[in-house]
């Protein structure tokens, strides 16, 4: 149980929380619950004002509290809290703010600020932090104690860019998970007046922030920190890439809205990390009680109009014209004018050939599956290196040749030509990595995870042939030969490094782009597992399965467990080459499920589970408020049940999450966690909802089309790195401007697992078929433990 109690103090009425139980012991003190900011135009800095409660009284179980502080001139600005619990272990303070008087200052700003009164102190090291999708275990994979993406230790994130609405401090010693939280959901924001580009401005919108900063005392502590409106604290990546500075915004006095906002303050006891991750998350699930957006097809007709698009963009070319005879799907276009950019067919990661032409087969039409069966053959032909079995990342069509694709959004380095200037093609984005494109534009080899992806994809058409009575018989001997170059390369620990050069050999410089440590080097280590799964159900050869079981070993201890996962994306344009992602867990979960199909136990069903949590906390929750103006505003678009991407671009979402909503219904079996089966139905939608359809066309070309991401925060908001260019108008409320095929390869691959394990992708029938509860319901029996051993 958590009590709230006040006191007299030298500054007035502060609070105590306290967490009651096995062992009583103070949690948060908030020894000035007042802290007021003022601002106006032309003044350099922002003024604070400090006080406790002047009047405090308690009504029941409420706590009716107020300060008025004098801010220039007659002007008094007057705070009223109320105090009240909303759980066991919560407490709620609904705030308001009034200026009255004249010769105030034109903006105010209100914090919360509590602080940990540990007699050992609270140091920053004690702490592990969870903010979805912005922060997962400080983002310290150099394991520094800070976040390796942002310098600075005053860590403070907008309101939307947090999934959740929340900020979790989990204290390791004591296990406790202390959660700040924004109450209620926010309602308005639109564009901000920065005429100069400031970055401390007037601004008349529902959006705060939450964070942390080490309180460097006589004892160490650490302070959770609330603010309203927002303050970025000492470094985002809102506005520039490189620089990475702050920016903050003051309430207007003036403004027609009533300063009105509320938190909440939770203290819960949990054994470890990973409980302490999902109890608050599938706490604010419960919370928030999303509901999935109505989808305005069906997702048989979504699907189809997906096809039919893609198809579209499929590029056969005969051999007379290209030696090589190139077969495979070119999407890559602005979907609002729908015209090929260039003709590079991309192998896994975005382009993934092979998994879209097995989808394409699937649906039985002649001339898809013709469709199909070329670009395998053409991708097994020319794209596999039977020495040393190995295979390309994409096959450059203008240029007529196979090819690598080290450098992700640095893609014109694939078809520049030689002495071009390349800083001309690839603006800001060259200056940047100038050191290391040299070195990449030497290098011949290839990224696992792409190389896997597609080698997953040939099986599954191999499979889907076969079974039809054409045996391809050539697909399989070129991913056995995959299969046996990662049997030779396969570290002593399970691990494969992240890309390997023709000859076999590991990859590992440039070190900022192929990794700084272990568990970068060797992030893509989950994605061969269901490769070597397959080939061993194909072949019946137990080495494969060896392999892969040594793998989820390394899976598990090294990525999962540590909460370590990055290096799903390829595309970086931050700090370092790998990102904490939402790709860099959704693997490892794909290969520990596969690894407890083929093996069963408790060691992989746990971390299969472990893997599953993380990956659905980066699902949104709540629908963000967007400026009216924008595009995604006037289409009606929800943030709720939309993929977050990663931790530097939180506030950037994305359709990708929805590939492994069959696995996470699994696994929710798995762990009688029927949240998980809410969640998955929110992706399902909420990744389903921006398809171009006949009457809803969202601005885009042609049916079946759907944008790669979307912008519900700030993200390199003054940078000149999309200046110019068609990409541009990347502001809050607006997509991001590109289609790749990965876009119909996520949704076509969730549609067909849906279809072929339950008989239908319809979220009602998908419950009814599994006695799964309806939505918000519970399984009787259910742990919300399950994962823990």
């Amino acid at each position: 149980m958590l009590h709230l109690t006040h006191h007299d103090s030298s500054d007035g009425v502060a609070l105590t929380l306290s967490l009651r139980g096995a062992r009583d012991e103070e949690v948060l003190r908030i020894p000035t619950p007042v802290v007021l900011e003022t601002w106006s135009a032309g003044a350099e800095q922002v003024t604070r004002h400090e006080a406790g409660y002047e009047h405090a009284e308690w009504d029941g179980e409420v706590l009716q509290a107020s300060c008025s502080v004098p801010v220039g001139g007659s002007a008094q600005a007057r705070v009223r809290d109320r105090w009240s619990r909303a759980d066991d272990d919560t407490w709620q303070v609904d705030r308001t703010l009034a200026v009255e008087g004249d010769g105030g200052p034109e903006g105010v700003r209100l914090r919360l600020r509590a602080a940990t009164p540990f007699p050992e102190g609270g140091r920053l090291a004690d702490f592990r932090f969870f903010a979805p999708s912005a922060v997962y275990d400080k983002n310290d994979l150099d394991e520094d104690g800070v976040d390796d993406y942002l310098p600075g230790l005053k860590m403070r994130f907008r309101d939307d860019r947090l999934n959740a609405l929340s900020f979790t401090a989990y204290h390791e010693k004591r296990g406790v998970a202390l959660t700040l939280i924004r109450a209620d959901v926010p309602e308005w924001d639109e564009l901000p007046h920065r005429p100069d580009k400031e970055r401390l401005f007037l601004h008349d919108g529902d959006i705060g922030s939450i964070g942390y900063e080490p309180v460097d005392d006589t004892m160490p502590q650490l302070l959770l920190d609330a603010c309203y409106p927002f303050d970025e604290g000492e470094s985002t990546h809102a506005l520039l890439l490189v620089e990475r500075p702050a920016w903050e915004a003051m309430w207007p006095v003036t403004s027609e809205h009533p300063f009105e906002v509320s938190y909440q303050l939770r203290a819960e006891p949990y054994p470890d990390f990973h409980e302490a991750m999902w109890g608050s998350f599938r706490r604010r699930v419960a919370d928030l009680r999303p509901v999935p957006v109505e989808l305005p097809a069906s997702l048989d007709e979504i699907t189809r109009l997906r096809a039919e698009s893609l198809d579209h963009y499929y590029l056969e070319t005969d051999a007379s014209v290209d030696p090589n005879a190139p077969a495979g799907y070119v999407l890559n276009c602005h979907p609002q004018v729908g015209e090929q950019l260039a003709d590079i067919i991309q192998y896994g990661f975005t382009g993934q050939n092979t998994l879209n032409a097995y989808l394409m087969m699937r649906f039985g039409e002649d001339e898809w599956t013709a469709h199909g069966v070329r670009a395998l053959d053409f991708f097994v032909d020319k794209g596999h290196l039977a020495e040393p079995g190995m295979f390309y990342d994409l096959y450059n069509a203008p240029k007529q040749k196979m090819d690598c694709w080290w450098t992700g959004l640095l893609l014109p380095l694939a078809y520049a030509e030689p002495g071009g200037d390349l800083e001309e093609l690839m603006g800001p984005i060259y200056k940047k990595w100038e050191k290391e494109i040299p070195q990449l534009q030497q290098l011949q080899g290839s990224y696992l995870r792409c190389m896997s992806e597609s080698a997953f994809g040939v099986l599954l058409g191999y499979e889907l042939e076969r079974d039809r009575g054409r045996e391809h018989q050539e697909w399989l001997a070129a991913v056995r030969r995959y299969g046996e170059f990662l049997l030779r390369v396969q570290e002593p620990d399970g691990s494969w490094y992240r890309a390997y050069d023709h000859e076999g050999k590991p990859l590992t410089q440039p070190e900022i782009w192929f990794g700084t440590t272990p568990y970068e080097q060797k992030s893509s280590s989950s994605t061969p597992i269901p490769t070597l799964v397959k080939l061993t159900e194909l072949t019946g050869d137990e080495r494969f399965l060896a392999a892969a079981v040594r793998a989820g070993h390394f899976v598990r201890e090294r990525l999962v467990d540590p909460v370590r996962f990055n290096g799903g994306i390829h595309d970086p344009i931050y700090a370092k080459g790998q990102l904490i992602d939402n790709e860099g867990i959704l693997y490892p979960m794909l290969g520990l499920l596969e690894l407890y199909r083929a093996v069963g136990g408790e060691y992989f069903r746990v971390g299969a589970i472990r893997a599953a949590r993380l990956f659905a906390t980066w699902t949104w929750l709540w629908d963000v408020p967007l400026p009216s103006t924008s595009t995604l505003a006037q289409h009606g678009f929800r943030s709720t049940g939309i993929g977050a991407c990663d931790t530097c671009a939180t506030g950037y979402v994305h359709p990708f999450e929805v590939i492994a909503v069959p696995e996470l219904i699994e696994i929710a079996g798995l762990a009688e966690d029927p949240s998980m089966v809410d969640v998955a139905e929110l992706l399902l939608h909420g990744c389903n909802q921006t398809v171009a359809v006949p009457g809803k066309d969202w601005g885009y070309a042609s049916p079946g089309l759907q944008e790669e991401g979307y912008l519900i925060s700030w993200w390199l908001g003054d940078d000149p790195i999309f200046e110019d260019t068609a990409f541009g108008d990347r502001g809050k409320g607006e997509g991001n401007k590109t289609c790749f095929p990965w876009i119909p390869a996520v949704a076509m691959s969730c549609y067909w697992k849906l279809v072929d394990r339950y008989g239908s992708a319809d979220m009602e029938q998908v419950r009814s078929q599994t006695g799964m509860p309806a939505r918000g319901g519970d399984w009787t029996g259910g742990s919300a433990a399950a994962g823990s051993r």
